[in-house]
């Protein structure tokens, strides 16, 4: 059994399936996770019901736990350092980066699948035009982008030439963007379409571009505070009996579909950047390179299994 402590911040986060509630004072381990950035941020939910599953695997060795969201909303500097203290969060999903590597326990298994390295744009409706005569990777770089303070795909981007426009805030950028204060604004193919929809409202003139495909290879993984190695043994050894039994396909895919087929990935112009915060190799140094999504793929009959 599982427990997920609500919390006021994230009151639609509930108990599912046959998962029982039971006081958080009888759980063996406990998982304390970082919150959304706000309300508008629902780019964490998959991470904690992924959990979920990797709770259930591990219960009859491990025993029961519990998942708690904590109440403060933090940057992602913050979210390190209090990762590193181990107090107010003890695990969060998070862009691979070499000082988290070196400094927690990470667990090497991209739990997104690299999807979240395939970037479209979110730009301005004004701007289509602009976006549908890019044919080189040096026209895309001489347009300015824009990307949070503290995300590994800026590195990547300012790495390839790009002028990054920056904000530490996430739902700035959406207003920066509509501003004008750049052209573009990647995200991942999992991210855009619903960002869309989220802030449609406030900002009317935002659209996803549907010409270009930026390729930068990006991780997701499970982040452990270095005095929890338990809970580290557990995540890992719970990823790979779900990989193994098709559980984490039938949610990821569950999940990712929608966005896997509006993206028509294999009818947009597809240039790759390197990622000096990132090894192709270490991303499937454990699972194996066909644990990644290939843009190539049938995504249509792929998405019919999991639907």
């Amino acid at each position: 059994m599982l427990i997920i402590q609500r919390v006021s911040l994230l009151s639609w986060l509930f108990c599912i399936g046959i998962l029982t509630c039971i006081p958080n004072s009888h759980a063996v381990d406990t998982f304390k996770m970082n919150p959304p950035e706000s309300e508008n941020d629902h780019r964490y939910q998959y991470t904690y019901d992924l959990l979920t599953l990797i709770i259930e695997a591990t219960n009859n060795d491990f025993g029961v736990a519990s998942i708690q969201i904590s109440d403060d909303t933090m940057s992602r500097n913050r979210n390190f350092r209090e990762l590193l203290e181990g107090n107010n969060i003890n695990v969060m999903a998070e862009a691979s980066n070499a000082q988290w590597d070196e400094q927690l326990i990470p667990i090497k298994i991209p739990i997104r699948k690299g999807i979240q390295g395939f970037r479209v744009f979110i730009i301005k409706d004004k701007n289509v035009s602009i976006m549908a005569k890019v044919n080189t990777l040096s026209q895309l770089v001489a347009l300015e982008a824009g990307s949070g303070s503290q995300w590994s795909s800026k590195a990547a981007m300012q790495s390839a030439g790009f002028k990054v426009i920056e904000s530490i805030h996430y739902d700035n950028l959406f207003n920066m963007l509509s501003m004008g204060r750049f052209v573009t604004f990647g995200r991942g193919i999992n991210e855009a379409f619903k960002e869309i929809e989220l802030f449609k409202s406030r900002y009317p003139d935002l659209v996803v571009d549907n010409h270009i495909l930026l390729h930068i290879p990006l991780a997701t993984y499970y982040y452990v505070a270095p005095d929890q190695p338990r809970l580290a043994s557990r995540i890992q050894e719970g990823l790979k009996r779900i990989i193994a039994n098709g559980k984490f396909d039938e949610l990821f895919y569950q999940r990712h579909c929608d966005f896997l087929l509006k993206s028509n990935m294999n009818h947009r112009t597809v240039f790759k950047i390197n990622n000096p915060l990132v090894s192709e190799a270490e991303m499937t140094s454990i699972v194996g390179k066909d644990f990644l999504i290939n843009p190539s793929s049938d995504f249509s009959t792929l998405c019919e299994k999991y639907h």
